[in-house]
């Protein structure tokens, strides 16, 4: 998982200080890589990487698929 955490979210230059900051944000991306995991978009082989990517530029078409999970 680190691997997804770090290509996906660059998480290794996250400089947050606070150290319950972190861990929230260490939840969120947790959060978010297994919601990237279950949704198919276009194709079924899209890296998380674009899949973050597509849904970040029409978030409102992606929107109710999103939040089926």
């Amino acid at each position: 998982m680190h691997w997804h955490l770090d290509v996906t979210f660059k998480e290794d230059a996250n400089k947050t200080i606070d150290k319950r900051a972190a861990e929230n944000l260490n939840i969120i991306r947790k959060w978010c890589i297994s919601i990237l995991k279950m949704i198919e978009i276009f194709r079924p082989k899209l890296s998380m990487k674009k899949k973050r990517f597509v849904i970040s530029m029409n978030p409102a078409e992606f929107l109710e698929q999103v939040l089926a999970f």
